[in-house]
């Protein structure tokens, strides 16, 4: 069983320094809502992984993200230790600053630990 009593003094990472293609929106601006069932990063007491499938929704102004930018960046969090509760809000600024869209949200269902579903959901901007 891990020992989570010092979990306070955990070392949080994060992607840090990426630059994200974007595409001219050209007055197009529909919702887009991108699934990646594959995100993963890492608990930063027990090591493990953790699992679940990000969904970015957003309604875009001057700018899109271009997807392979964005699947890249995701896969970056692979191994790097940052809890649930963080990864999810840090990833919607990264992505809200990138492009500045009328709105953006980043949801995160992860798989189950310890028979617990979490989901996690941040939100920028307003629709």
């Amino acid at each position: 069983m891990t020992d989570y009593s010092h979990a306070k003094d955990a070392i949080i990472e994060k992607v840090e320094g990426y630059v994200f293609d974007t595409i001219l929106a050209r007055g197009h601006c529909p919702v887009i809502q991108w699934e990646y069932p594959e995100f993963q990063s890492l608990c930063p007491v027990s090591g493990r992984h953790d699992q679940g499938t990000l969904i970015l929704a957003y309604e875009p102004k001057n700018l899109l993200l271009e997807s392979k930018s964005v699947r890249d960046y995701l896969s970056a969090w692979r191994n790097k230790s940052i809890w649930q509760e963080y990864v999810t809000d840090v990833i919607a600024q990264d992505l809200f600053n990138a492009i500045r869209p009328k709105w953006l949200t980043v949801e995160i269902q992860w798989a189950p630990r310890g028979g617990i579903f979490a989901t996690t959901t941040s939100v920028k901007g307003k629709k």
